[in-house]
């Protein structure tokens, strides 16, 4: 039984690196969306299952982590060698999760709240595309020695945000960290980590890598047990509201990721690129339903 639990944990892992797949969308086609809401809802409160949830989300989240390691590195070569085509992939991606979100609720006719949830999620992530300075350029990070206390905290803030991944089908937590600037750093500190702890220690480069996935790894152990109740309110109250405003997020966060376009062999792969990662994510999609 755990080792079907760790391998969806490393399809959940997969999924929330690469930007547009979801995490939560994975829980939902493999069949344990409910048992995961019930466990992060429930471990802290019910005693008489306490273990049983904490055993289950401990073999979930490892298989994650598994895979997020060993992905890290991959990522990394594809952004130094071909940065255009591995960028419009990712928007491809992006596009193709729009209809998991349009699906979850059955009625997302536009009304004038729902329009304005739309606004707000999509001038939000414009608003932050104009004023994040850091690692929002579309590169790998590698330089980690001038971020300060607001960088850090602002890192556990992105972690907390990211964390929703876990709760809402269809965005992803590499989704959200892209569009609060922050995916490259994340990727590049994650990158040849393990290596350079064997080689040095937590001194010396390691140890600022380790403060900023720290500081983000807090922000999501804070999102992971705070906002299943949000998120469980606002989709019991508003539903489409919050759906549309999802909605906003996802359209708005490409054009946080844009790279413009270029008219060449490199720029025609690229469109095949966004084509490719359209399919894939919608094929990803393609058992989802309304988890309510």
């Amino acid at each position: 039984m755990y080792l079907r639990v760790f391998l969806v944990g490393m399809a959940m892992g997969v999924a929330n690196i690469i930007p547009g797949v979801s995490g939560g969308t994975i829980a939902v086609v493999f069949g344990i969306y409910e048992k995961l809401m019930h466990a992060l809802g429930n471990f802290l409160t019910d005693k008489e299952n306490r273990r049983r949830h904490i055993t289950f989300l401990g073999v979930l989240f490892t298989g994650s982590l598994v895979a997020i390691i060993a992905l890290a590195g991959l990522l990394k070569w594809a952004f130094n060698n071909y940065p255009l085509i591995t960028v419009y992939f990712f928007m491809g991606l992006i596009l193709g999760s729009i209809p998991v979100v349009l699906k979850v609720h059955h009625d997302m006719k536009p009304t004038v709240s729902r329009i304005s949830a739309f606004l707000t999620g999509l001038v939000f992530v414009v608003l932050l595309a104009l004023y994040q300075t850091h690692g929002s350029e579309g590169s790998l990070v590698t330089d980690f020695s001038t971020y300060t206390l607001s960088d850090y905290l602002y890192f556990a803030f992105a972690g907390l945000i990211a964390a929703s991944a876990m709760i809402i089908p269809g965005v992803s937590g590499s989704f959200i960290l892209i569009l609060l600037g922050v995916y490259w750093t994340v990727l590049g500190a994650l990158s040849g980590l393990f290596p350079l702890l064997l080689e040095q220690g937590i001194r010396g480069e390691a140890w600022p890598r380790l403060v900023i996935l720290g500081s983000l790894f807090l922000g999501v152990v804070a999102g992971i047990l705070g906002f299943s109740r949000i998120m469980d309110y606002l989709l019991k109250r508003f539903p489409a509201q919050t759906m549309y405003a999802i909605l906003g997020l996802i359209i708005g966060s490409l054009y946080q990721i844009y790279p413009g376009m270029e008219m060449s062999v490199n720029g025609f792969m690229a469109m095949i690129s966004l084509v490719l990662g359209f399919i894939i994510s919608i094929k990803f999609s393609a058992d989802d339903s309304s988890s309510g």
